[in-house]
């Protein structure tokens, strides 16, 4: 009777493999670091190196508060930070570039448009960004 043997090393890297960034363009995801007093409506903001996002990019935008204030119906009167849950799902997701002077690049998937975001910056972080299309009104 033979005994298969396993090597450990090789199972853990495969669990942290597992384990991060699977999220496509347009996945959800949770940006870590927030702003002091929430984003701002009129900003779009990019967090790199998100575990969430294949790419490592988690992009906010249109969105006005704090993304830890989330609200399922409505916000308390008075209460400038919170977020519905319908802006965070609609405007807060994993993104990837779609347009840069270098570094990989992508096709932005159906509903997404390829936007340029920073203008300055990194060579590896400047660029055009997948964004939502905004649903029709």
């Amino acid at each position: 009777m033979s005994r298969k043997h396993f090597d450990l090393g090789s199972l853990v890297i495969v669990i942290a493999i597992a384990g991060c960034g699977n999220s496509q363009v347009g996945d959800p995801c949770s940006p870590e670091q927030v702003p002091a007093g929430g984003f701002l409506p009129t900003e779009t903001y990019l967090e790199t190196q998100s575990v969430q996002c294949a790419s490592g990019t988690c992009l906010v935008r249109d969105i006005s508060g704090d993304t830890n204030n989330l609200q399922e119906d409505g916000c308390p009167r008075g209460e400038e930070t919170c977020i519905l849950q319908a802006d965070l799902d609609q405007n807060v997701y994993c993104t990837a570039r779609c347009a840069g002077s270098s570094g990989n690049t992508v096709s932005c998937p159906g509903g997404f448009t390829c936007e340029e975001i920073l203008e300055t910056g990194g060579e590896g972080l400047r660029g055009s960004y997948c964004v939502r299309v905004p649903p029709s009104e």
